[in-house]
């Protein structure tokens, strides 16, 4: 195979061609009359390149780029972008195409941020650090094939790619600027400052630019307003109720709805807005993705930075106001201690006008008082923010919230029986936190939809009335799951496997119903069940890494398989999705990249991982952690520490936990040494608290 764009013959394995960089595997079906797409780009440069051509030894300069443009390319594979060209020291990486997702714009910011933290530890040889400048900006483009000279690639064609590009010229090194449509398409979750609008170079229209400042974790809930909610009015007038008592008592209450993924939990405390607005009520959502699990204290700062945003104050202005001063200097001590730990991952400055004692805000070393002075902020915190008004706090996905800050929610779920405060959190089985048995917390265990409920929601998103046989079906193989039925019915709806009956829609009976087992089991499940052996044992091993992988190292983990194009099968069946990420490779010669993956929904990965036998797990979880010892850059020692364990490799395992337990004690995060420690001790056989020592024989 050659080259498309300049007919080099292309090295195998390769992704970019190594003569003129162009990507080699980008799809192109669908393109030959243009196909026009809402792209986020993001331009990034390397400050100060030139001087290190100037002051050191090429080579020296190369090893030197290429290290910091892996840790660039890390960044783009977590946050799913396209690396479009690597041109020196510069990157330019896509979000949108060829795989587009709702929020795009944010991914693109997330990244940028990312990319900025990623080379705050990394320096030149003389001490000074590597910085970048970073332009985003989004528009429409036309993604279509090019010819020239005989040769045929697929181009990107459109504004945001040179405004990106004349953005990071504006930048400043360390800076990161994004046009008007970025801050609005991202406007939920990031924190930015508006400079104004600027004439960019070679462009007619002037331009709105946006410094961005920093992750503001404002959440709005994806997809609320294209399903309705159905099946919950018993659960939707409880929540209510709750609402309403608190505010005619002045005494909330906390509601855990428990349930597994997909079944509609999200959705159902997202309904509860309008009541909640309705009776008087401040409406806070703060929501917990997956990849923060790890952060200690994340619910406390983005707690505080969505409250001021929504208020329009200042984080340390709202949190100082909140705690109030009638205090002892004990507690204020604690207080603006614990203050200064949470506001590492905030906008809260803590600065002396604001009111903040500088001589306090040092933070604390003890993880005894770091506890105590966190729930001191907790309740003082929100005793402070009910007095201006009732309100109600959303804690999405309580299973991914990091433990130091279920610690906290723990004092406000405390505090919610007598203020007028009322905590929604929502999680899955079996987690079932202490704070439940509390007399004003209720749980409700939110089950799946039954036949007419789960009828109704086919027949809003299939655009017509399902006949009875076919909702029937649609029931027993989703078992209500709202997540299910929705996926089952748009699957079907796109592959023009629902026959139009009498005004209404019929399940094709064909291959639609065949793609789906007869029993109740989960429907990712099942699309794995129907996969090939090959596919099933490499997304077994992939479900092992994580929810996004380099290529090259499942290969490693899983061995060989019978069919060389696996993972794009898995592409095809809607499980996995390419990205690009570059390898060392890519970062020599900055004409290939290491292609990665990621599993297209997390359900996917939770399936295939619990497909695996025991014996299976463990060989996996041991080859990763030996492949997982020799990466670059260093992979966390919890981390190192969960795959030993799960190993089974106590030897190796104790050493990891310990140094993880001590790494998280200096962090304050005292909930998380806690469980690494208790890890150990269960790995020694050693009794642990409220647990009989178990007997042999």
């Amino acid at each position: 195979m050659s080259c498309p764009n300049c007919a080099t013959p292309k090295v195998p394995g390769a992704r970019y061609c190594h003569r003129c960089g162009v990507l080699l595997s980008v799809p192109t079906d669908g393109l030959e009359a243009g196909d026009r797409r809402i792209v986020s780009a993001l331009f990034a440069d390397l400050v100060g390149y030139t001087r290190l051509v100037d002051e050191l030894d090429p080579e020296e300069v190369r090893s030197r780029v290429d290290a910091a443009l892996a840790l660039l390319s890390g960044a783009v594979l977590k946050f799913g972008g396209t690396v479009e060209k690597f041109a020196g020291d510069a990157v330019l990486v896509i979000f949108g195409t060829p795989i587009a997702h709702y929020d795009d714009a944010l991914r693109a910011c997330m990244c940028a941020l990312e990319m900025q933290s990623a080379l705050s530890w990394s320096a030149s040889g003389d001490g000074r650090p590597l910085q970048l400048r970073i332009g985003v900006a989004t528009g429409e483009v036309v993604a279509a094939h090019r010819d020239m000279a005989g040769t045929r690639a697929v181009s990107l064609t459109g504004d945001p790619l040179t405004t990106a590009a004349r953005l990071q010229q504006l930048a400043e090194p360390g800076e990161i600027l994004i046009d008007d449509v970025t801050a609005v398409g991202a406007e939920t979750r990031i924190g930015c400052v508006r400079i104004g609008e600027r004439q960019l170079r070679g462009q007619t229209r002037r331009v709105g630019v946006n410094r961005l400042r920093g992750e503001r974790r404002i959440v709005r809930l994806p997809g609320i307003d294209t399903a309705p909610l159905v099946g919950r009015e018993t659960e939707k007038a409880l929540l209510a109720d709750v609402i309403k008592r608190a505010g005619a008592t002045g005494r909330g209450g906390t509601v855990l709805v428990r349930g597994e993924a997909g079944i509609g939990k999200s959705r159902l405390l997202a309904e509860m807005e309008v009541d909640a607005r309705a009776a008087g009520f401040g409406w806070t959502w703060i929501d917990h993705p997956p990849h923060r699990m790890g952060a200690p204290y994340h619910t406390a700062s983005a707690l505080v930075d969505v409250l001021a945003e929504e208020l329009g104050l200042r984080a340390g202005v709202l949190a100082r106001q909140a705690l109030g001063s009638d205090m002892d200097d004990e507690t204020a001590r604690l207080l603006f201690g614990a203050a200064a730990i949470i506001a590492k991952d905030s906008e809260m400055q803590l600065l002396a006008e604001e009111g903040w004692d500088q001589g306090l805000t040092v933070g604390l070393s003890d993880p005894a008082e770091i506890v105590t002075g966190v729930k001191l902020v907790a309740s003082g915190f929100v005793t402070g923010l009910t007095a201006r008004q009732p309100r109600c706090i959303v804690m999405d996905d309580y299973h991914w919230m990091d433990p130091s800050s279920q610690l906290m929610l723990a004092e406000l779920v405390r505090v919610s029986g007598i203020l007028p405060l009322v905590i929604l959190t929502g999680t899955r089985p079996p987690i079932m936190p202490e704070w439940v048995n509390f007399p004003h917390v209720q749980v409700i265990e939110l089950g799946g939809l039954d036949e007419p409920a789960t009828e109704q929601l086919g027949t809003a998103i299939a655009g017509a009335c399902l006949d009875s046989e076919s909702a029937h079906w649609l029931y027993q193989r989703t078992a209500g799951n709202a997540l299910f039925v929705g996926e089952v019915v748009r699957t079907l709806r796109d592959a023009g496997r629902l026959e139009t009956i009498d005004g209404g829609v019929r399940i094709d009976r064909g291959v639609g119903r065949r793609s789906v087992p007869l029993s109740l089991r989960a429907l990712l499940g099942a699309r794995i069940d129907a996969l090939p052996e090959g596919q099933r044992v490499a997304l077994e091993a992939a479900s092992v890494i994580g929810t996004t992988f380099p290529e090259v190292l499942l290969r490693e983990l899983c061995g060989s398989c019978d069919e060389d194009d696996y993972l794009e099968r898995l592409s095809d069946a809607g499980i996995l999705a390419r990205v690009d990420v570059a390898g060392e490779d890519a970062m020599a010669s900055s004409a290939s990249a290491e292609p990665g993956w990621r599993f297209t929904h997390a359900l996917f990965l939770d399936a295939a991982y619990g497909r695996l036998l025991g014996d299976r797990r463990r060989a996996l979880h041991g080859a990763l952690a030996d492949l997982l010892e020799t990466a670059e850059p260093r992979t966390d020692t919890g981390e190192m520490a969960r795959h030993r364990v799960a190993a089974g490799d106590v030897e190796r395992a104790l050493p990891l936990l310990e140094q993880a337990a001590r790494e998280a004690v200096a962090m304050g995060a005292v909930t998380e040494a806690e469980m690494f420690l208790r890890t150990a001790a269960g790995l020694r056989g050693e009794k642990q608290p409220g647990q009989k020592q178990p007997t042999v024989g």
